[in-house]
């Protein structure tokens, strides 16, 4: 059983809808000097042969886009997505390379943007340097670090911008690792955010989407949360995500539960532990669903990946199961 962690396509969906409002929240300088009349274009396919070495099963997600500037220059920005990162040895050598090898390949300008999702507050990257023999490569790259902004909650409160409640969305993702029952009220309260903001349907329904799938709550949970929005859309009047959308959300929910409960469980461990979790892979992958769930409490309550790893059934308990 291959288990890919499926952490990025959220932020692709973000990204892929909304650059603009990405750029203009956290690199504004870089957004002002864009034309955007002149539209974009996003090159992935491209994107993909230039990173096919890279890790399998890595945490984060790269977007390259071709933009133009006002100044009639065109420009490649490469934006890195480091989600639910841990501390990496050779990250701003990866940032480098990558810079470097969409500059062969295109002859044009690289800016290179780099997002930190880690609650890792000591761990800031921002340049690569080589040094030998009085040769010297230096490579400086932009990197906001979403953590910073807990001081700034009332900024992310009053802003309009969707990634405002991303950023919300991460930090008390953060916060609330190990409760739960904290998670699901913020869950809630982040939720009707959307509501309230006024944003159009294609921007609730995407943020939903996102929130949805960063906040991950046990099933019951998950039913609480859906009931109270459905009761706060009626008293309202504001149903931007129908029934039919609702469900399918749910649905999607529910399979990911029943045939990819490991991968979650995975999920829960890596965003805690960091890579070390891919130790115990091969012992959740021989386990059952109902076993799976059991574990869930535990992977948010255990202090170490290895008080967790002594909750593990053992072997003659899988084989009874």
């Amino acid at each position: 059983m291959n288990i890919t962690p499926d952490y990025d396509s959220p932020w692709k969906d973000l990204l892929d809808a909304f650059f603009e409002d990405f750029m203009s929240f956290f690199f504004s300088t870089a957004h002002a000097a864009i034309d955007w009349e002149r539209g974009l274009e996003f090159l992935d396919k491209e994107l993909q042969k230039i990173t096919a070495d890279a890790a399998v099963g890595r945490r984060f997600v790269d977007k390259l886009v071709k933009v133009w500037l006002k100044s009639g220059e065109e420009l490649c920005v490469l934006i890195h997505v480091e989600v639910q990162g841990t501390r990496e040895e050779g990250f701003e050598l990866r940032i480098f390379v990558y810079n470097y090898r969409i500059f062969d390949r295109y002859h044009a300008p690289v800016a290179s943007f780099v997002i930190l999702t880690d609650d890792d507050p000591d761990w800031r990257p921002a340049e690569y340097r080589q040094q030998l023999f009085g040769t010297v490569t230096s490579f400086q790259f932009e990197a906001v670090k979403l953590l910073d902004y807990e001081a700034r909650w009332e900024e992310l409160e009053a802003s309009a911008n969707v990634f405002a409640v991303v950023v919300m969305t991460h930090l008390r993702v953060i916060t609330t690792s190990r409760d739960t029952t904290r998670r699901l009220r913020w869950k809630v309260r982040l939720t009707k955010l959307l509501y309230e903001r006024g944003y159009d349907k294609l921007r609730v329904a995407k943020l939903f989407k996102f929130l949805d799938w960063l906040m991950w709550l046990p099933k019951e949970q998950q039913r609480e949360y859906r009931d109270e929005i459905v009761r706060y859309e009626e008293e309202k009047q504001m149903e931007y995500i129908t029934t039919i959308e609702r469900m399918g959300i749910e649905k999607g929910w529910q399979q990911g539960l029943e045939q990819g409960s490991c991968r979650q469980l995975l999920r829960i461990l890596q965003a805690r532990f960091g890579a070390a979790a891919e130790a115990v892979r091969e012992r959740l992958v021989e386990l059952n669903v109902e076993q799976l769930d059991a574990l869930t409490d535990k992977a948010l309550s255990a202090q170490s990946l290895e008080e967790f790893i002594a909750a593990l059934p053992q072997v003659e308990e899988i084989e009874q199961s």
